[in-house]
């Protein structure tokens, strides 16, 4: 189904924070007295200055802001802006610290256009009443949909309140991970590879300064953790999409064990104790499905996977299954949806049944290194 989105941008978010009408916003949310005289104390004695050459200017107070490098700048900012998803009526909205994206799905493209137009007039409204400011242009529209579904789309526009039109883009990166008009996760993929294959080609000017076991310690803290970051999103895509990244993370295994070209990648992984390329992906994605059932997080995901003993009653080990909803298209089995509680049914019973999470991971390493393909 097509969806609308709106990724807003502010100007300076953490430093237009008012103080005032922060305050009153931590007395909504029930704060004490001594609290609140806390932070008027935190917020109305603040100071700066600027250093240079060994003198100092003269110091300014601050009578707006939060202050950064510290988690109760971005918490302060998320108890100020907490209210927002309130005003939206016909879209949806999804705020992280100062990213904030505003949504909405429809048959009709038209629909959603006017949708999030309505409510991203009610968004700009709400940030001149609490002294935000929008970055006009850093802020972008982007139409989700097929490619016979962009050819309907030549009028989509969204308008600021003051006439202009922010712009229309078909790629964005948003909290990390980069986003097409059509969700091919093709541009992620291409800035991933380039982003690793540009750090290990300056590691091997070092190699040889290396012993083994620090390039194994320097590939798992610098360059696997890009490789596994949201892969759950874009692991479900076609195998040839994911063969760059494959045949780079043979790369990365040639380079900590300095062994020829020829050597066989299950020689590599079983040598280096890690997880094929395929096999790692289904291990993240089995963390958050046992994330989802366990601990009820994140919600959005939890009620997309439902127990079959919810909807029958049925034997005892029944519970432990997940229904798999029914897909009219073959695309649709990618979706976390449905290939979350297909692989999950696919585990053994000993592994579903485990609650402990720290003892499913353990497991789980252990069954996808005996059930280990070469990707």
């Amino acid at each position: 189904m097509p969806t609308g989105a709106i990724f807003i941008d502010l100007s300076k978010a953490f430093d237009m924070i008012d103080h005032y009408l922060l305050l009153d916003k931590l007395y909504a949310i029930g704060l004490s007295t001594n609290s609140l005289l806390f932070f008027f104390i935190f917020f109305h004695f603040r100071s700066q200055c600027v250093s240079f050459q060994g003198s100092l200017s003269e110091f300014k107070i601050n009578d707006k802001g939060v202050p950064q490098g510290s988690s109760l700048g971005p918490l302060l900012f998320s108890i100020f802006i907490n209210d927002l998803p309130q005003i939206c009526l016909d879209s949806q909205i999804h705020l992280y610290a100062d990213d904030t994206v505003l949504y909405s799905s429809s048959s009709d493209i038209l629909q959603i256009q006017h949708s999030l137009q309505s409510d991203f007039n009610l968004v700009q409204i709400w940030f001149s009443s609490n002294k935000l400011l929008l970055n006009k242009k850093k802020s972008y529209s982007m139409l989700f949909c097929t490619q016979p579904d962009h050819l309907l789309s030549s009028n989509w526009s969204i308008s600021l309140l003051d006439g202009t039109t922010i712009e229309k883009i078909e790629e964005f990166k948003y909290l990390g991970l980069w986003l097409d008009s059509q969700l091919s996760v093709k541009p992620h993929i291409n800035a991933i590879t380039k982003k690793i294959f540009g750090g290990l080609k300056s590691l091997y000017r070092s190699v040889d300064c290396f012993s083994q076991e620090f390039r194994k310690r320097l590939i798992m803290q610098l360059i696997l953790p890009i490789l596994d970051y949201a892969d759950v999103i874009y692991g479900n895509t076609f195998e040839t999409n994911l063969r760059p990244l494959n045949v780079l993370y043979n790369s990365l295994c040639r380079f900590v064990l300095r062994c020829p070209y020829i050597t066989h990648h299950c020689l590599m992984y079983e040598s280096l104790n890690w997880l094929a390329p395929n096999s790692r992906r289904q291990f993240h994605e089995s963390i958050l499905t046992l994330k989802c059932i366990h601990l009820n997080f994140p919600s959005y995901l939890k009620q997309l996977l439902i127990p079959l003993s919810s909807q029958y009653s049925l034997r005892h080990m029944d519970h432990l299954f997940l229904v798999k909803p029914r897909i009219r298209k073959e695309i649709g089995r990618r979706a976390f949806k449905f290939k979350a509680p297909s692989d999950w049914n696919n585990l053994p019973s000993s592994l579903r049944s485990i609650t402990s999470f720290h003892i499913f991971k353990s497991s789980l390493v252990l069954h996808y290194k005996t059930s280990c393909s070469c990707f």
